[in-house]
This record gives C-alpha cells, structure tokens and sequence, in this order.
C-alpha cells in the first residue's frame, strides 16, 4: 500500500493558518474497490458503469482535504463517509464507505421515490450512487489528525454529471 502523506498550509488574508489532512495516493486496487462497489449496485438496475475520473479524484481531495465533515457545494455530485478509528487498509475503507452509501436503499419509499425519514435516516447518498445519467466517479481518502475533528478517516466521492436533483426520479 503506498501513501503519500501531504501537509498542505493554507493562510487567509488575516494571516490565519491551519493545516490540511493527509490525503491517501490511492492504488489500482483502491480505485478499483471504488469503482467495483458502485457499479455493483448500478448493474443490479441495469444501469451504465461509472468510469473513474482523475480530476474529480482531485477535487475530491482538494475538499477533503480541509478535514471538514461537509460537503462541499460545488459543482458535482457528492458523497461523504466518515469513520473512527484510523484505517490504513485504503482498499477496505474505500469499500466501506461505498457499501454504507447503497445500505440505504433499505429507507428508500420506491413508491413515491422518497427517503423513509426517522431521525438520521437518508438515502441521498444512495440516490447519488445510482443516479441515471451520471458516468464518471473520483474519490478520496483523507486521514485528519485528532486536533482536526473527530473523524480521522474521510472518503469523498464526486460525481458527474451531478444527481440528486428535486422531482427527477434516480433511475426510472
């Protein structure tokens, strides 16, 4: 397993500095679990195969990145997953946060196409997974120092073109 851990300084106008969290250079083997996971959801609806894509990769960890459990509001789709404790194994935590994503088809009314909401419960993330017309995936893998926030590991996945949008179905 290669990582490549990168502390990148960023500094506002005001001279306010922080540091970034280390974001994973994923393997082959990384970007296949990805890829893997998601279309292994997508070929049960008969839907297209996403194709990785590097610059949504980067995106993703110019987001993650900043360590900030958030997304991002920008120009593509996305996904987060956050866990604890730290995970090493890039392979398995990539594959965890994809399967924990397509976990939430179980809260899904396909009647209406409406999340069941109780308490924490969404299936956005699972809408976004197999949404119709999407065709490229990046993700990444950052590991956030403890002084950071809570999480110590972070997958971000970027999506495009874009889902989720209010009154489209994600694959009918």
């Amino acid at each position: 397993m290669v990582v490549l851990l990168l502390a990148f300084v960023f500094c506002t106008c005001l001279g306010i500095c922080r540091v970034s969290g280390q974001v994973a250079e994923l393997t082959t083997e990384d970007i296949d679990a990805f890829l893997l996971e998601h279309n292994s959801a997508r070929a049960e609806l008969q839907l297209n195969l996403l194709k990785w894509d590097n610059e949504l990769a980067s995106y993703a960890a110019s987001e993650g990145g900043k360590c900030q459990f958030e997304h991002s509001n920008g120009p593509y789709g996305e996904n987060l997953y956050a866990s604890s404790p730290a995970k090493w194994n890039h392979t398995e935590l990539a594959a965890d946060a994809v399967k924990s994503w397509i976990e939430e088809k179980k809260f899904v009314d396909y009647d209406q196409w409406s999340c069941i909401t109780r308490s924490d419960d969404t299936c956005g993330h699972y809408s976004q997974v197999v949404w119709r017309n999407t065709e490229f995936i990046g993700c990444a893998i950052i590991h956030c120092s403890p002084e950071m926030g809570q999480w110590p590991n972070l997958v971000f996945c970027e999506y495009n073109p874009p889902g989720n949008f209010i009154g489209e179905l994600p694959y009918k």
